[in-house]
């Protein structure tokens, strides 16, 4: 059975502190959402809004449209294709007090829209993120999943509504599942070939060396020994791998052990000696040198940065 390499992978990425909130807004309104932000994700759940990217052109979001902006992408929402903004959180706890200060009639008036931020531990260190379009736009019955997918929207909303508990448990991994749908919503939906990384997931060859790499990084692969396990030439191999995956297999096959090491190093106690054989490396000092070329910080001083107070494991003593 083939490894499920997006789920691998966003394991070991990490989604973290993810956060959601639903908004009523009653026109005139404007979010200013800037560059800093996380990435996000807004659903019109009632209502039409105005969605803006910095350098384009507006565009209109229905009930069931769903729009995800990459992390450090400056966007607005807007009651009008030309409406005034001001930064979210003062237009959202201004809001606030303004409904507060309506008829309960008004509401039926109001756009409700359902929004949820990511924040990735080691964002940019692997193509799934660095790879990921700007904007990724989809109605919820779109997809293939579509009755999952708004079994999902539902229940978020319902979480998100009332303080239910244990909502605080509930709701991340909601929030989390929504990446996940969306993500493959949008691949299904690219041409076979097209969509970099998230592509290269269904192409039979290099959808299988992905595997093989996230499977067991461990080994000492090569682009021979990956092009034999998937039938293909050295030469072709290499050539489609690039294609897709956008860098040559053994980049990649690196950069996923930085990864894999950078999680192990924040999340264990290991010592480094054990972490750079779980990631393939006879050697710790090769290790050592390719995660200080990756991550620009040597393995030692990323887990006392990751974990304050944890103090290196001694390596045991040779015994003579």
């Amino acid at each position: 059975m083939r490894m499920d390499v997006l789920a691998n992978v966003l394991g070991v990425t990490q989604l973290g502190n993810t956060m959601l909130c639903q908004s009523e807004l009653l026109a005139p309104w404007g979010l200013d959402i800037d560059a800093h932000t996380k990435t996000a994700v807004h659903l019109v759940q009632r209502g039409v809004c105005w969605l803006h990217l910095e350098g384009g052109e507006p565009m209109r979001l229905v009930p069931g449209d769903l729009a995800l902006v990459g992390s450090g992408v400056r966007h607005r929402l807007t009651d009008s294709p030309h409406g005034p903004v001001e930064p979210w959180e003062e237009a959202l706890t201004r809001m606030k007090d303004r409904l507060a200060a309506e008829p309960p009639s008004a509401s039926a008036d109001c756009t409700s829209l359902l929004c949820a931020a990511y924040e990735f531990e080691q964002d940019g260190q692997h193509p799934l993120l660095a790879l990921l379009p700007q904007l990724i736009r989809l109605h919820v019955d779109s997809s293939d999943d579509s009755g999952q997918f708004q079994a999902l929207v539902r229940l978020l909303s319902h979480e998100s509504g009332r303080k239910l508990p244990g909502s605080e448990i509930v709701i991340p991994r909601l929030v989390d599942s929504l990446f996940v749908f969306i993500v493959r919503a949008w691949l299904d939906s690219q041409p076979v070939g097209a969509g970099g990384w998230f592509g290269a997931l269904r192409d039979p060859q290099i959808g299988r060396a992905l595997s093989l790499i996230h499977e067991s990084p461990e080994q000492p692969w090569t682009v021979e020994s990956l092009a034999a396990r998937v039938a293909l030439s050295r030469a072709a191999f290499a050539r489609r791998f690039g294609e897709l995956v956008g860098e040559p297999p053994l980049k990649y096959l690196t950069r996923w052990r930085m990864s894999l090491a950078a999680k192990i190093l924040k999340t264990t106690r290991e010592s480094v000696d054990e972490v750079a054989t779980r990631v393939g490396y006879d050697s710790t000092t090769g290790f050592g040198k390719a995660f200080q070329r990756h991550l620009r910080v040597s393995p030692g001083r990323y887990r006392m940065d990751a974990m304050p107070g944890q103090v290196e494991r001694p390596r045991p003593m040779a015994e003579g």
